[in-house]
């Protein structure tokens, strides 16, 4: 077998470089802009996307050995997947891996945020004892979480939800308003969702449609005391200021964010000093387990399509279709 480079834009686990070091060494990216991608793919067989980084077609055309794309993660929208296709070069992702630890990192959010933990604790270390009288804190039993896309992550939020005797409503469009579908979930139009919610969850991908859809008319339907997190793409805020305004006229009780309009972002934004915001740095989908499903899927993935297998974890199928005569199937 010959060898052939990996190249990663951002750190990896060592299962990476065991599961991938029959085929060659993993490196890592001194620099992510397009133009240093580029000059990294001569001798690149595998890229490996991390966080937000933009695999632009000119960086894929640009690598004549890459024969694969591995994305640590199941949003795809930062790698130009039509050129990959055209090129007939698979991306394997990893659907499904980090569903439940992101789940569980928004019920984390919704409880400190509900409890205002971060608020009380600052207080109660400055020796503010009657704090206790005069802070809301709410309750997540009885109340209504309205979930943003209803897929394998939007999913495991309504099994904890359930968990805490919460009302649950969805947005999604892909998803049909049948009654046996999704037992205990109603399915609901977005504005309703956002006008009903007490908690809402954002768990959809990023496309045209999504986009900023939580935006100034969205935000102005939604009770004083509700609490939003994102934990999908930072672009589904239209941006920080309309979140920040919807704080300062109290339409949003709290915020919670792990992904941001920009990454990493400009924390000089007076978003990142309220009180009642909560922020993480994309980290969430992270955690130990997690991560071993993620990084054991994408390279067993990778090492599939250069071992001329077909695995299913691939979002762009038709690239096998696509490769040209005489590749390795």
């Amino acid at each position: 077998m010959n060898t052939v480079r990996f190249v990663s834009t951002g750190p990896v686990p060592p299962l990476v470089r065991q599961i991938l070091k029959p085929f060659g060494p993993v490196e890592i990216a001194p620099s992510t802009d397009e133009e240093s991608l580029i000059q990294l793919m001569t001798d690149t067989a595998g890229l490996i996307v991390r966080g937000v980084t933009k695999v632009s077609a000119r960086v894929i055309e640009s690598g004549k050995q890459l024969r694969v794309i591995g994305r640590s993660g199941v949003g795809c929208d930062n790698v130009d997947v039509r050129a990959a296709t055209a090129r007939g070069i698979p991306v394997v992702y990893t659907p499904g891996a980090g569903a439940r630890a992101v789940a569980e990192g928004a019920m984390a959010m919704l409880l400190v945020l509900a409890k205002r933990l971060p608020e009380l604790d600052s207080r109660t270390k400055h020796g503010e004892w009657q704090t206790r009288f005069d802070t809301r804190i709410d309750d997540l039993q009885g109340a209504t979480v309205g979930i943003v896309g209803l897929g394998r992550i939007g999913r495991e939020v309504a099994k904890l939800a359930r968990a805490f005797d919460m009302l649950i409503l969805a947005y999604d469009p892909h998803i049909p308003d049948h009654p046996t579908e999704h037992a205990g979930v109603k399915m609901v139009d977005l504005d309703s969702l956002f006008a009903d919610s007490d908690f809402i969850c954002l768990h959809a991908p990023l496309t045209d449609e999504t986009k900023g859809m939580v935006n100034r008319r969205r935000l102005s339907l939604v009770k004083p005391t509700a609490v939003i997190v994102n934990l999908a793409r930072g672009e589904l805020f239209e941006s920080l200021d309309v979140v920040y305004e919807a704080l300062l006229a109290d339409k949003l009780s709290g915020v919670g964010m792990d992904t941001f309009p920009k990454e990493p972002p400009d924390t000089s934004h007076p978003i990142f000093s309220h009180s009642r915001v909560l922020c993480t740095p994309h980290v969430l989908g992270l955690s130990v387990g997690a991560t071993k499903r993620i990084f054991t899927m994408m390279s067993e993935g990778m090492a599939m399509v250069l071992e001329g297998g077909t695995p299913e974890n691939v979002i762009n199928p038709k690239a096998f279709r696509a490769r040209p005569v005489g590749a390795k199937r």
